[in-house]
């Protein structure tokens, strides 16, 4: 059986996961226009500003989890293993995003 932190950590990995997903679909509408052959510092921008943007919002997440279970005996655990699965998710999305880059020059070839 799970104990409390395991159910948190579940949750907010399911929370994570929707954002990372509905702001990659963001991301794709959002930058369908642009032309990566001749606009890449544009598209990279759009990059940075996405990231930015999932950052905050799963940084956000993790505060109200912290704040709502601060009463948890492994909350210092419980924090970094937060900051930890933020961190994949970023990276989850920055590989994506290099994917759609790969399918876009790949699909121009």
């Amino acid at each position: 059986m799970y104990n409390n932190e395991e159910k948190l950590l579940t949750n907010f990995d399911r929370t994570a996961l929707a954002s990372v997903n509905a702001l990659y679909v963001e991301f794709l509408s959002s930058s369908k226009d642009v032309d990566r052959l001749k606009n890449e510092d544009t598209f990279q921008l759009w990059i940075r500003k996405y990231v930015e943007k999932l950052k905050r919002s799963l940084e956000g997440k993790a505060l109200e989890y912290i704040s709502i279970n601060r009463d948890l005996p492994t909350i210092d655990w419980f924090h970094k293993k937060l900051a930890y699965m933020i961190r994949l998710y970023l990276q989850e999305f920055l590989q994506r995003t290099k994917s759609f880059k790969y399918r876009l020059l790949n699909d121009v070839n």
